[in-house]
């Protein structure tokens, strides 16, 4: 009867070590990266804002797009799209209907298009007896589409204002500029954070 007990445990011990060495273990943990592939982006920018520092206002465009868009996506240049527009006679392409947008994309590999487009400042001076002050006005257009599912994810315009003022002949445009892009790029990366996937 021993003898039988002893040769049923062992068995059990024995089962319950196969059994054991069979189970999987759950691998996607918290904090594991992501390894699934991200969606692409079409990024086409335009500065149209034509001022002495301009490759200034684009790097910090620049630098805001690779901070917002890049962890969320896989960000390809727009630059073809934006030349292929323009040769279909759309060169405003604020105006452009999205049908016309996807149009120039079709076949490719690619999931949104986000247009945005730099334009000229509005600039009003304001003087008094004591100071000078400045405003200025950035105004961007945005177009975020979703490709496949031909629908629009955002369109509209941010037009942002910033102020400063000094003691007479303290101030330059330059950096109330900056201000008002800095307010126009918050709002915009909202949009973005809201609206894309």
């Amino acid at each position: 009867m021993l003898k039988k007990i002893i040769v049923t445990v062992f068995c059990a011990l024995m089962l319950s070590t196969v059994v054991a060495a069979e189970v999987k273990f759950d691998t996607n943990f918290p904090g594991k990266p992501d390894t699934s592939p991200k969606k692409k982006l079409a990024l086409m920018f335009v500065n149209n804002a034509r001022t002495t520092y301009d490759a200034e206002l684009n790097a910090m465009i620049a630098e805001n797009f690779d901070k917002v868009l890049k962890p969320r996506v896989a960000v390809l240049t727009g630059t073809k799209y934006v030349e292929l527009l323009n040769k279909a006679g759309i060169v405003d392409i604020t105006t452009a209907e999205r049908a016309d947008i996807i149009s120039v994309v079709k076949g490719e590999d690619v999931d949104y298009i986000f247009y945005a487009e730099l334009q000229p400042f509005v600039r009003k001076e304001k003087i008094t007896f004591f100071t000078y002050g400045l405003e200025m006005t950035a105004v961007m257009p945005i177009k975020i589409i979703d490709v496949k599912n031909n629908v629009y994810l955002y369109n509209g315009k941010f037009t942002e204002l910033a102020k400063d003022s000094s003691a007479i002949g303290g101030i330059g445009n330059k950096s109330v500029a900056f201000k008002a892009l800095n307010n126009t790029l918050e709002k915009m990366n909202q949009v973005i954070a809201a609206r894309l996937p």
